[in-house]
């Protein structure tokens, strides 16, 4: 993973201008979806979901571009502890807060770039993340963004990882937004792996997307064996 490629698909201006976005945000509304880029509070629903593709039980998880940390939540609901934890965002005051609200022994974060730095975060089991596609560049490419960063968190993961997007399937789109094609990042979750969840069926305009590294199957009767040994 070359540093000119990873300058190519998240340029220092491109990092600069998205810390300073959302650092405006959290000097204006604090603790608060708001700062988040969020503004109809349904991030829940958006942790459920993606977490509601694994069972996290015992499980690494790497939450990229995790904000306030808040997926923990869920997590701590389904599992009490009996996860480990590593967030990272590249805005430190969300870091900060995080930490405040958060930290453990076994729930820590990082203030870093997932794009430059995925080499050095170690191993994880299941990688996850909400939102972090939402941001419209200045000038970069999102597309290429999008498919780097989902194509080296599926290298990183051991079992799958999990994403949500805004839909390019609506009416209007804010100038300040990008809106992903399904349908192109299906193809792309199909370059990588058979095993592929595309959910649309929650919110009308986002989708969120499961791959899966065990794609193997019996021969016998054509299913995964992942889904097997669900049952």
């Amino acid at each position: 993973m070359s540093s000119e490629w990873d300058e190519g698909v998240f340029p220092v201006h491109e990092r600069l201008d998205t810390i300073a976005k959302y650092q405006s945000y959290y000097e204006k509304y604090g603790y608060s979806p708001y700062s988040l880029g969020w503004d109809k509070g349904k991030q829940d629903i958006r942790f459920d979901i993606l977490t509601s593709f694994f069972c996290l039980k015992g499980k690494r998880v790497l939450d990229i571009g995790c904000g306030f940390g808040d997926l923990n939540k869920i997590l701590q609901y389904k599992y009490g502890d009996d996860y480990i934890y590593l967030g990272i965002d590249l805005v430190d005051s969300f870091i900060i807060e995080a930490q405040n609200r958060y930290s453990s022994d076994k729930v820590t974060f990082k203030c870093c770039d997932f794009v430059s730095n995925c080499h050095l975060l170690g191993e994880f089991d299941v990688i996850l993340a909400s939102g972090i596609f939402n941001h419209k560049f200045c000038k970069a490419d999102n597309k290429l963004f999008v498919f780097d960063v989902i194509k080296k968190a599926f290298e990183l993961a051991t079992e799958g990882v999990a994403f949500d997007f805004l839909s390019d399937k609506v009416d209007f789109m804010h100038a300040h937004t990008f809106h992903s094609s399904p349908e192109e990042v299906l193809s792309l979750g199909y370059s990588l792996t058979r095993n592929v969840v595309l959910r649309n069926d929650y919110f009308p305009f986002e989708f969120s997307i499961r791959l899966l590294k065990d794609d193997s199957f019996s021969v016998d009767d054509t299913t995964f064996n992942s889904w097997k040994e669900k049952k």
